[in-house]
């Protein structure tokens, strides 16, 4: 999340193939690295806090119900006439998908990255005249018309200092409309960066972060200043349907997308049907993750223990904790010509779903591993797309399902009923 958001590249094969594995994941708060702030004089900044509850307390019969006849039209394939936005994503070597939108009135342009792990919006200001904002586009909240800064009760502005893994920004909060393809989000609370750290943000792709994360109900300022913007599009009523969708393509040369309002059947694999999951946090977009086999044996002997699964379109791997992931990669046993991944068993995810039934998602070698492929389709190198992050209490323990694995299963989001819908992608069209 952009709370804590991190950027660590690992650079895996020839290509310079860049794995994005952000802290909405790892959640550390090293003290080493801090900015200068005298400037701001005596201000309060804010930190921000997570609670972890159970959010369904509803009758799970006539909730389930609820939920199918809800969907019943993504399911049956029927046309859709609801109203809907879709954009397109540019891909960055399969790690990060960046998609285009605009702030103001005149409209500024940006580049960002939609982030279910978080629910923070924010871009580079003006004001930020070094670090990592240099090379990056900056809005100026003096040429639109419609932006508003958010002020204290003496009137002063309201700043935000966040410590990173790697690195420290300093948000100061305002208002303005956002457009995203014909959706048009009025006075949308935006964190404005006034100052970010040379590293990691120079080197990023992309000049912001939408995040798409729930409220936290313990962090006051966000409840009281700050919504994030999938409930300031529930909010005016925007869409039917509170949902949005997320397709990663297998082919570096494709674009990503971002549905908001409905499911687009062309990203569902013919014949397969979506299952549902109830989101177990406050906060992230969680599942309940009860086991992971290997070929069909259980690899992990969680018993009574509890383990949660963020789906999280801003990482690009699945990562878990190291006492289980080191394992699996152990007995994988990959070889860096991916000489032997033909003889690799399948691994699978055992998830819970509405109902209260096991499913379980298969993902073959070919899902999970990640080649540098020659002119000649030959295998140079090749690593797991899956890897070890140990996150904190109280966090974590958590396992992060990044875009590796939305690759394989197409993701939508449900606002209205706190569900996740996943089904196997199709990725020939």
């Amino acid at each position: 999340m952009l709370y804590f958001y991190v950027l660590i590249f690992c650079i895996i094969i020839s290509i310079n193939l860049i794995f994005s594995l952000k802290i909405s994941n790892v959640l550390k708060n090293e003290k080493n690295v801090n900015l200068s702030t005298s400037y701001l004089g005596e201000r309060n900044f804010i930190f921000n806090e997570i609670k972890l509850e159970n959010r369904f307390k509803n009758d799970m019969k006539g909730y389930i119900q609820n939920i199918k006849n809800f969907h019943s039209l993504i399911e049956n394939k029927k046309p859709n006439s609801l109203l809907y936005v879709q954009e397109d994503l540019t891909n960055f070597h399969n790690s990060q998908f960046i998609g285009d939108i605009e702030i103001g009135n005149p409209p500024q342009k940006f580049k960002v990255v939609f982030d279910t792990g978080s629910s923070n919006f924010a871009i580079p200001s003006v004001k930020c005249v070094r670090g990592g904002c240099v090379s990056h586009r900056k809005f100026n909240p003096e040429k639109s018309k419609t932006f508003t800064k958010c002020l204290k009760n003496n009137k002063e502005s309201i700043y935000t200092y966040i410590q990173y893994g790697t690195g420290t920004s300093i948000l100061e909060h305002g208002y303005d409309d956002i457009y995203i393809k014909g959706l048009k989000i009025k006075s949308q609370s935006i964190g404005l960066a006034i100052e970010e750290s040379l590293h990691p943000f120079s080197d990023l792709p992309f000049d912001g972060i939408i995040g798409l994360g729930f409220p936290d109900s313990d962090f006051r300022f966000q409840n009281k200043y700050a919504t994030p913007l999938i409930e300031t599009i529930k909010k005016q009523n925007l869409l039917k349907r509170n949902i949005f969708s997320f397709y990663v393509p297998k082919n570096l040369k494709k674009l990503g997308s971002i549905t908001f309002g409905k499911a687009n059947n062309k990203y569902v694999l013919e014949g397969k049907k979506i299952e549902w999951f109830p989101v177990i946090s406050i906060y992230f977009w969680e599942v309940h993750l009860l086991d992971i086999q290997l070929s069909d044996k259980s690899l992990l002997a969680f018993k009574n223990k509890k383990f949660r699964a963020a789906i999280d379109t801003g990482s690009s791997l699945i990562t878990g904790p190291s006492s289980f992931i080191q394992p699996l990669i152990e007995k994988l046993n990959l070889e860096n010509d991916c000489s032997n991944k033909n003889n690799l068993p399948n691994i699978s995810f055992i998830l819970k779903n509405v109902e209260g039934k096991n499913v379980k998602l298969d993902f073959k070698p070919e899902d999970y591993i990640i080649e540098d492929i020659d002119d000649n389709n030959n295998s140079v190198q090749c690593a797991i797309g899956i890897m070890s992050l140990d996150i904190p209490s109280p966090r974590g323990p958590i396992f992060i399902f990044g875009n590796s694995f939305i690759r394989k299963y197409y993701t939508i989001f449900d606002n209205d009923h706190k569900i996740v819908g996943l089904v196997e992608a199709n990725h020939d069209f």
